[in-house]
């Protein structure tokens, strides 16, 4: 029976990850009109979801002895790939907060920021 490492279905998930971000640029540099935050936020969704499964395939890897400084290093980037796997994904949470559903998002149609109780009693 074949069985597929963790780390190698690691790779075609990101493979694969990387190939839908690679026909969504495409379709959005065709057509530079169809920007809507729905396109938007799969950018950012893809985006981080790379970088989270970067993180996974570093943190499953078979770490060699190296200097401490190498690896304090290292261990430094997979803490900043966290990092910006995760403001990418909030980003992606404030284009959706904008929008009152998929249909909206997907037409580009952007929600107006609700008034507060008091500057609406004046």
């Amino acid at each position: 029976m074949n069985h597929i490492s963790d780390r190698a279905m690691l790779e075609r998930a990101l493979i694969a990850i990387e190939q839908v971000m690679a026909r969504s640029n495409a379709a959005s540099h065709a057509d530079v009109l169809s920007a809507t935050p729905a396109r938007e936020a799969v950018t950012m969704c893809l985006t981080s979801a790379a970088a989270l499964v970067d993180v996974a395939q570093m943190l499953l890897r078979e770490a060699p002895a190296q200097p401490a400084e190498v690896l304090a290093s290292e261990w430094q980037a997979l803490i900043g790939h966290t990092k910006t796997a995760s403001r990418t994904a909030h980003q992606a949470v404030l284009v959706l907060a904008s929008q009152r559903n998929l249909v909206a998002a997907q037409d580009g149609i952007t929600v107006a920021e609700p008034m507060e109780a008091s500057q609406t009693a004046h």
